[in-house]
């Protein structure tokens, strides 16, 4: 498909209401100054979103819609279950890597920072659905220990999410530069370790100790 001048526009619009909204919010965002970041006036804006809700939602549902198309294939990708769970860790850490403003978007619309009566879309609740079931047949397999399935996978998105976000201001030594390779990589392997420690303990303990 060929890439047209409008939808380069489109497209610097949404990564300009991305930064604008991770680092002010949605109530401290003014169109104004995504107009500004993207080099356009601002009644160019309401041409491609007719409000900001609607530029709100433009953005978190891309992100929602990247996710899922990227955790289905790994998801539909041949391997045992343990291996699945490690690229869904390494996938989703790259994700978060990627957008770490969509991380913060997220992480303030936790706490109420979003259009009034915002719900998230469905498909969330199916991809988490998902991944569960990967969990939980990998327990009726006796390939995962028992273990609560639905508060584990919240468990690392939100262990994730923290290092992206608050972990710069807790344990800025630990985190370095949270775009560089070397903290994502450090990330992954964090995790992937405590994730193992719970579903396969005697594995998980190998691991660690010759880590």
């Amino acid at each position: 498909m060929a890439f047209t001048p409008e939808r380069g526009t489109r497209d610097r619009i949404l990564e300009a209401a991305e930064a604008s909204l991770g680092q002010c919010g949605y109530h401290g965002t003014r169109l104004q100054q995504i107009a500004e970041r993207v080099g356009i006036q601002k009644a160019s804006l309401f041409h491609y979103f007719p409000s900001k809700e609607h530029l709100y939602h433009a953005v978190v549902d891309e992100w929602f819609d990247e996710t899922e198309r990227t955790i289905r294939r790994v998801l539909e990708a041949e391997g045992s279950p343990l291996q699945k769970v490690r690229r869904l860790i390494e996938t989703y850490v790259d994700l978060v890597a990627t957008h770490p403003d969509l991380t913060k978007i997220l992480l303030r619309q936790s706490l109420g920072d979003a259009p009034d009566g915002y719900q998230p879309k469905p498909d969330s609740q199916r991809l988490l659905a998902a991944i569960v079931t990967l969990i939980t047949d990998g327990q009726q397999a006796r390939a995962f220990a028992a273990i609560d399935a639905v508060a584990l996978v919240l468990g690392v998105m939100g262990m994730v999410t923290f290092f992206f976000t608050s972990a710069t201001v807790l344990g800025p030594p630990w985190c370095g530069d949270i775009r560089g390779a070397s903290h994502v990589e450090r990330v992954k392997r964090h995790v992937i370790q405590l994730v193992e420690r719970c579903l396969t303990p005697e594995r998980g303990d190998l691991n660690l100790a010759v880590a």
